[in-house]
């Protein structure tokens, strides 16, 4: 039986082109080739799980360079959120979640990261009522990104005084904790 390669959507890698809008100079642009992203040809249906790794890092590097890499990938988190709920998709999804709240914009994540990608999982535990905790499989060498992402989203829902933290990181895996 052959493995199901684990790969991120095209929706997905649109939304990091998105994000680089501006700075796909000559130089990001022929690194993103490199890594099998190629700006001059029409987005694949899908990109392998390591080349999105590649994808991120490079973007987070392009667009935060004096930054330290947890740091700028939580940025690159917090602007690919904000570029997808600039999207026709993004606009009805940030309704749902603004009628849903918090608690139940997280019980969904595994849903919602699914729709990105077809290995990422995601165990989301109820500590308390305003307590979380997530633990996502797969999520690459910096954390940050998948929690800005988790950060982010939930603060669409007009949650106050949200705080999202990486708890424990065991590559690729890493665990966070979420509270307002």
């Amino acid at each position: 039986m052959r493995r199901l390669e684990k790969v991120v959507f095209s929706h997905t890698v649109e939304g990091l082109v998105v994000v680089l809008e501006g700075h796909l100079d000559g130089a990001l642009r022929a690194r993103l080739k490199r890594v099998g992203l190629d700006l001059d040809q029409k987005l694949a249906p899908a990109y392998p799980r390591e080349q999105w790794h590649q994808m991120l890092l490079l973007a987070a590097e392009a667009l935060f360079p004096h930054r330290p890499p947890a740091q700028a990938h939580w940025f690159l988190g917090e602007r690919f959120v904000s570029a997808y709920f600039a999207t026709h998709m993004g606009r009805a999804l940030q309704s749902v979640l603004r009628f849903l709240g918090p608690a139940r914009t997280l019980e969904r994540t595994t849903r919602n990261m699914a729709s990105g990608n077809n290995y990422l999982q995601v165990d989301v535990q109820r500590l308390a009522a305003t307590d979380y905790r997530l633990t996502v499989t797969d999520g690459g060498v910096h954390p940050e990104f998948i929690g800005a992402l988790c950060h982010f989203g939930t603060l669409t829902t007009g949650v106050k005084g949200l705080s999202t933290e990486v708890e424990t990181h065991a590559p690729p895996a890493a665990t966070y904790r979420i509270r307002w």
